[in-house]
Parts: C-alpha cells; structure tokens; sequence
C-alpha cells in the first residue's frame, strides 16, 4: 500500500498531466488511479485540487497483493497492474472484477473500444489481460511496444509473461509452469510463462525488469 505506480503523460510537456496509483485513506481502504496536473512553475509540485480519479475501489483486501505499475503504451493508453488483493485469489479469474489483472484505459480514464472484452455483458471493460497473482511490476520495450509482466510466485516460482491482450496466465491455478493444487494446470486456455524461476533455489521474488537496447 501507499504510492503504488507513477507515469508522465506522454504530452506532458504541453498538458503537465501526472498519472497516480495509490492506495487512499480513507474507510475502507481502496486503491486507486487518479490524474494530477503539475505546476507550470515547478513539475515536482501538483496544482492544488488537481485530482481527477479515473479508477476507484480497486481491491486491496488483504493490504498486499495490490500490483502498482503504471506504464503509457506505444499506443497512448494507460496500463495498470492491479494483483489479486491479497485475500480472493480466485478473483484473477473473474473478469467482472479489476483483481489480478492488467487493465488498459485512455487518458481521460474512459474505456478504450478494441480493449478485448468491452462488449461482454458482466465484465470490466477496462479488464486487458486476467489471471494474475502480484504483477507489481512490468516493463514495455521501447523498440518492439512488447510487454513483459512481472508476477511475483506464491510458494516456489516467480515469472515472467509476456502481455497479450486478452491472455488468462492462469492464477490461481498455475504459479510458473507448475499446478498450485488449485486445479488442472494443463489448459489450453492458459498462457504460460516465457521465463519462469525456482526462488527458493535461485533467488527472491521478482522486483522489476528493463529492456536494453543499446551497444555496452
């Protein structure tokens, strides 16, 4: 909980507009997405009553497992990595909550159309991609616009996936290339990790990743 994620819009320079996931005070505790506009005279200062709230109650249940990175795409819209929040895991699975999920928006916080699962009735328009346990971190390449999600591992594995739209990564079910207990791992509905490792072996959860692209 607290500040979760933070992303300049990509005409900051003309707009000043600052994109915020955090996690609100007030009762009871929820996180959210909110749009700040920085002063003209200093960047690092918010205009006073400048918030504008694009994505309200996302769960925090249990006070972890609430995802945090927000990140502009090539294409202008908002992503945003949301866990599971700690308590339900089974709420990845459910697309009529925002739980475990990647979530894409535009910049005014509507509902993007060719997001994957606008028209369904039920379902959270602004649901991306699903069946996620703590994606807190991800990273877009700035050469290819790809995705890679960084979903920290419950008992044994953390992974890596790469962002699809519309892609259930199989939370709770699946941790890494394994089967939780949960169910039947082995589902062609599922996308399964392109890198996925042991922590208790070869190393602690997952923190972030960056792409390179340079000549060093």
């Amino acid at each position: 909980r607290g500040l979760l994620g933070i992303a300049f819009d990509p005409n900051f320079t003309t707009n000043r507009f600052i994109y915020v996931y955090y996690t609100r005070s007030t009762s009871p505790v929820k996180n959210r997405v909110s749009r700040f506009t920085a002063s003209v005279s200093n960047a690092d200062i918010a205009q006073a009553g400048s918030e504008v709230v694009l994505l309200d109650d996302i769960p925090s249940d249990a006070g972890n497992h609430n995802g945090g990175a927000i990140h502009f795409g090539p294409d202008g819209k908002l992503y945003i990595a949301v866990g599971d929040g700690g308590q339900t895991s089974t709420n990845a699975q459910l697309l009529s909550n925002l739980s475990g999920k990647i979530l894409r928006i535009n910049a005014d916080g509507t509902v993007p159309g060719d997001n994957p699962f606008v028209a369904t009735v039920g379902v959270r328009g602004e649901v991306w991609a699903y069946g996620l346990r703590n994606p807190f971190t991800f990273a877009i390449d700035p050469s290819t616009g790809s995705m890679n999600i960084n979903d920290v591992g419950q008992n044994t594995w953390e992974e890596i996936n790469l962002g699809i739209r519309g892609a259930n990564y199989g939370w709770p079910t699946c941790e890494g290339p394994q089967n939780t207990g949960v169910g039947s791992c082995t589902n062609s509905a599922f996308t399964y990790p392109i890198h996925a490792y042991n922590h208790n072996g070869s190393g602690a959860s997952i923190a972030g990743g960056a792409f390179y692209r340079g000549s060093q």
